[in-house]
């Protein structure tokens, strides 16, 4: 027989067998294209001699890298899409805002703070107050939590049932990150460097003692200033928030906004963004929350 006869035997066997399987399957596709109605032959015939698809507009469609450029978005882009209205986006957060009217209409006793602050200092320089005001009326769980991290001084401690948990609020903590494209990151009562965080103890359950559900994407990022819950997940808010500095439609629909700083406290917010030498994302220098709380 020769060297290699049995491995050239078993190849032959192979391809024998891979044609025998070829041959049956057309013949029963073709059997069964025969008993099917005329109309519905054309889309089989087509689904059996379908081949990839070739040509110069590709599955992205002609002339998608210059949309892309542009920033109009489409199917399978990333980028802003060309027919979202910042207008009429704008217009909608200031009727979520003016929601806060109903509060301020209660008696003393039931008010709700819509307004809350933040005292920031970089490299230990006068801290600069920024003022955020906090769409309470439509999200009052959101708001809540946020009021409750600006009131917790350092070293403070919560009752969870029969033991003491010790906790902080915002107060000492850092601004962790300044992403370019989004704006300042902070809010990390953990671990302080943007890998942790948890809710107010008030809103945890004992199925998710760190986080809450989200309650709602009612506010858009369509402008610098907007306050946005920082969540790692759907249904995952902690304490982590952001401040944005420009227009932001890639958080619309994943992080719920919830506030945003008037007008007096976006020059500390851009002093920082734009003053603050950054290194992959991470400040050089100290930005600290010296103070926080509710107005």
């Amino acid at each position: 027989f020769g060297p290699g006869w049995w491995r050239n035997t078993l190849v032959r066997t192979e391809k024998s067998t891979m044609n025998h399987l070829r041959t049956t399957t057309t013949n029963l596709a073709q059997s069964h294209l025969r008993q099917r109605p005329p109309s519905s032959q054309t889309s089989l015939t087509s689904a059996l001699t379908r081949s990839k698809s070739t040509g110069t507009r590709g599955s992205r469609g002609h002339g998608w890298l210059k949309k892309y450029r542009d920033g109009l978005g489409g199917r399978h882009l990333q980028g802003r899409w060309h027919y979202r209205d910042v207008e009429e986006l704008k217009a909608i957060n200031d009727e979520v805002f003016g929601m806060n009217q109903l509060l301020m209409a209660k008696g003393d006793s039931e008010k709700v703070p819509t307004e809350a602050y933040l005292d920031l200092s970089v490299a230990g320089e006068e801290p600069r107050r920024v003022v955020i005001e906090l769409a309470a009326a439509a999200l009052p769980k959101t708001t809540e939590n946020f009021r409750l991290l600006c009131q917790e001084k350092p070293g403070a401690s919560s009752e969870n049932g029969e033991e003491v948990v010790p906790f902080v609020g915002y107060a000492s903590t850092n601004v962790y990150k300044i992403e370019k494209t989004v704006g300042l990151c902070l809010g990390d009562v953990v671990t302080n460097n943007g890998s942790g965080g948890r809710c107010h103890p008030a809103l945890g359950t004992p199925t998710s003692p760190y986080s809450f559900r989200d309650e709602g994407h009612f506010i858009s990022h369509t402008q610098p200033g907007i306050v946005s819950m920082m969540s790692p997940g759907v249904h995952r808010n902690d304490s982590r928030f952001l401040i944005t500095t420009t227009d932001a439609p890639q958080l619309d629909g994943r992080f719920v906004a919830f506030g945003r700083v008037k007008d007096d406290g976006m020059d500390a917010v851009f002093d920082i963004f734009n003053g603050v030498f950054t290194k992959r994302g991470r400040p050089t220098v100290e930005i600290k929350v010296t103070g926080c709380g509710v107005l």
